[in-house]
């Protein structure tokens, strides 16, 4: 049963629940922002610039398989993001882990990077 949210002003465009991905049931997401450094030091050690580049979201997912998720490493990943999060033009799956337990339903975890760059395989 989805939830009925009640707001006040103040938290009118707050975001409840986690993204859609298809044929799973997110349970946890998450959304890291890296970029690469290049340093340049002096002959004493100290960083006297700094250049950054490319930024990169690094994305966990968590949740339970309904049996039609599918996805494999080197894979690109389409999810649907909250306003609030913009991925870019290229995601790919970097890892995944398929969870087993007794008594317990089968659980996906993976691990993307998301691109400003379109990429395609070849």
């Amino acid at each position: 049963m989805a939830a009925t949210l009640y707001r006040s002003s103040a938290v009118s465009s707050a975001t409840y629940g986690t993204p859609d991905v298809s044929g799973l049931i997110v349970t946890s997401f998450s959304v890291n922002d890296t970029a690469s450094l290049s340093e340049v030091k002096d002959d004493q050690g100290s960083v006297v610039a700094v250049a950054v580049s490319e930024v990169i979201k690094e994305i966990s997912i968590e949740g339970m398989r309904t049996g039609s998720f599918s996805a494999d490493v080197g894979d690109t990943l389409s999810v649907t993001m909250p306003a609030s999060v913009t991925l870019g033009s290229t995601t790919i799956v970097t890892g995944l882990t398929t969870n087993f337990a007794a008594e317990q339903f089968e659980t996906v975890s993976l691990t993307a990077r998301s691109y400003s760059a379109t990429m395609t395989a070849s």
